[in-house]
């Protein structure tokens, strides 16, 4: 079979999204406020120590109150939770900037200060490591070393595909 060459940033967008991966609410606190956003980019690095890598749009409140404190959560999105759409939607589409995007969320603080969703699949507390952190311009892709983390036996994580089919669908 034949390939299709991209020829435009368009084609490159849609071929990018074969790219698999999970969707996940990452989320912070500074100075007692708490804040989060919908990312996909996110992916395991390491397992002995247990890091991950995470790329953030250096606009967001999110990407301030990580590169504030150093620390962070990452809540893995369930696939079976009824409200994982709105959630998306929630955390996705709007700034922390504009809204306080925790005033009627149930959360309970971790830890190291920053939000766990109590529906999520499994959640990480991290710590970034300052000297592997990397400005890619647009974006800061922060390594980070998990200090706790807890899961649920049940349930699937939510992917990026999956999200897409299912938007395409409503």
């Amino acid at each position: 079979m034949a390939f299709t060459i991209i020829k435009d940033d368009k084609e490159l967008k849609q071929a990018l999204f074969d790219i698999t991966h999970g969707l996940y609410i990452v989320t912070a606190a500074r100075d007692g406020r708490p804040n989060g956003q919908c990312l996909d980019a996110l992916m395991q690095v390491t397992s002995h120590p247990p890091r991950i890598a995470v790329s953030m749009r250096k606009t967001s409140l999110t990407h301030e109150m990580v590169e504030a404190t150093g620390l962070f959560a990452v809540n893995v999105i369930c696939s079976d939770d009824s409200s994982c759409y709105a959630k998306i939607k929630h955390f996705g589409t709007r700034s922390g900037h504009q809204i306080d995007k925790f005033k009627d969320v149930e959360y309970e603080r971790g830890e190291n200060g920053a939000p766990l969703l109590p529906d999520s699949l499994a959640f990480f507390e991290c710590s970034i490591i300052k000297d592997m952190t990397l400005d890619l311009g647009t974006h800061t892709l922060f390594v980070a070393e998990i200090t706790r983390s807890g899961f649920r036996p049940e349930g699937e994580p939510l992917t990026y595909c999956e999200y897409r089919k299912r938007i395409k669908k409503v």
